[in-house]
């Protein structure tokens, strides 16, 4: 059995279109100069704006920052001073406390070559007018006056 092929109708047949009729051209309207779109040049020009005020703000925050840093380098040694003198005023303190304590005292004056006394004197106060008035002696002077 062959395959039995479907008949081709004339209009199927012609594959090739049809031959159009020439129009005329359409006239083209004359060339123009068109000037540069503001709206890019405007968009540009605050687009590089901002792009600047953003690189000068973070420089401008970077010296602060680099000025704070350096600021606080000097205070921390400072500090680290202030700490070693309070150590010295502290030490300085504590000597005096123990020289002028009753022990330190006893000590100085041994140091001194003083001596104990063998028994405790009390001292009174004296009466006004019953010592004689000082006599003044220059020290530096040639003796003649003594």
């Amino acid at each position: 059995m062959a395959a039995a092929r479907p008949a081709l109708s004339p209009r199927v047949a012609s594959s090739a279109p049809a031959p159009r009729p020439l129009k005329a051209a359409p006239r083209r309207a004359p060339l123009q100069v068109v000037r540069p779109d503001t709206r890019i040049r405007t968009v540009g020009a605050i687009g590089s704006t901002l792009l600047l005020v953003v690189f000068v703000t973070l420089f401008v925050l970077a010296a602060i920052h680099a000025m704070l840093v350096q600021g606080q380098a000097q205070i921390d040694a400072i500090n680290a001073e202030n700490v070693v003198l309070e150590t010295e005023v502290t030490r300085a303190v504590a000597s005096l406390a123990a020289a002028d304590s009753p022990e330190g005292l006893a000590t100085q004056a041994a140091a001194a070559g003083l001596v104990e006394s063998a028994s405790l004197v009390m001292l009174t106060p004296v009466p006004d007018g019953a010592l004689a008035a000082p006599i003044w002696v220059d020290p530096f002077g040639s003796g003649a006056d003594r």
